[in-house]
C-alpha cells in the first residue's frame, strides 16, 4: 500500500478547521501527550512511542505518546505535552512545532489526556527518563496506517460511552487503549485530509 507523502501544512489546517471535542470530567486529572511526527532528512515520516517503565504505578509496561499530568505552570495542552516530552526523552522544545490538538481521551486511570499533534524537526537524540520510560521506538508512519496492522478487539464501555477497542502492532510493539484510539484520530483525521 502506497500513500503520498505527509503534507504538514495541509494536516495543520485539517486540525484547525475541525470541531475538536474537548472533554472535563469531574474527579479526573488533565494531562497532555504529544504525538510526535519525527521529520528527518532521507527518512520517513515517524511516529514516535515509548515503553512506560513497567515499576511505574499507571500505564506500567504500556506503550504510549511521551506526555504526563498538567502543572499549574502549564500555559496550555501544548506547554505541558512539550514539557513532558522534553523530560521523558530529551526532546528539544525548539525542536517541536505545534500543528494542533485531537479530541480529549478519557482513560480509566482517570486522567483526561489532550492529544497535541506535532511536527518534530530530526535528527534528535533521545535521553529517556530511566525511571519512567523503558524505551522508545519509531514506526513509520505510512507503514503503520497498513490495514494488515490494525485490528480491534470488540467494543467496551467506559462513562456511558461505547469504544471501540482499537489496536495497531509494530514489530512486536502492541499499541492498543487511549494511545491506539489517538492513532485512530489522527489516521481517519489523514484519510480525510487526502480525499
Amino acid at each position: 500500500m502506497t500513500l503520498p507523502a505527509l503534507d504538514h501544512e495541509a494536516l495543520a489546517g485539517a486540525l484547525r478547521q475541525r470541531e475538536r471535542r474537548p472533554m472535563a470530567i469531574e474527579g479526573y486529572a488533565r494531562a497532555a501527550v504529544l504525538v510526535p511526527i519525527v521529520v528527518e532528512a532521507g527518512a520517513p515520516d515517524r511516529l514516535l512511542f515509548i515503553v512506560r517503565d513497567g515499576g511505574l504505578r499507571a500505564h506500567a509496561g504500556q506503550v504510549a505518546f511521551p506526555g504526563g499530568r498538567s502543572d499549574t505552570s502549564d500555559a496550555d495542552a501544548s506547554a505541558t505535552a512539550i514539557r513532558e516530552a522534553e523530560e521523558e526523552l530529551g526532546i528539544a522544545p525548539p525542536s517541536v512545532r505545534v500543528l494542533g490538538w485531537l479530541d480529549d481521551e478519557p482513560t480509566p486511570s482517570r486522567y483526561v489526556i489532550t492529544p497535541v499533534v506535532a511536527r518534530v524537526e530530526g535528527p534528535i537524540v533521545l535521553r529517556p527518563a530511566r525511571d519512567e520510560v523503558a524505551d522508545a521506538f519509531y514506526a513509520d508512519l505510512a507503514a503503520l496506517r497498513d490495514p494488515a496492522r490494525y485490528s480491534t478487539d470488540g467494543d467496551r464501555q467506559f462513562l456511558g460511552v461505547t469504544y471501540t477497542m482499537h489496536q495497531y502492532d509494530w514489530r512486536g510493539f502492541h499499541i492498543w487503549g487511549a494511545t491506539a484510539r489517538i492513532v485512530r484520530q489522527l489516521f481517519l483525521l489523514l484519510d480525510g485530509a487526502a480525499r
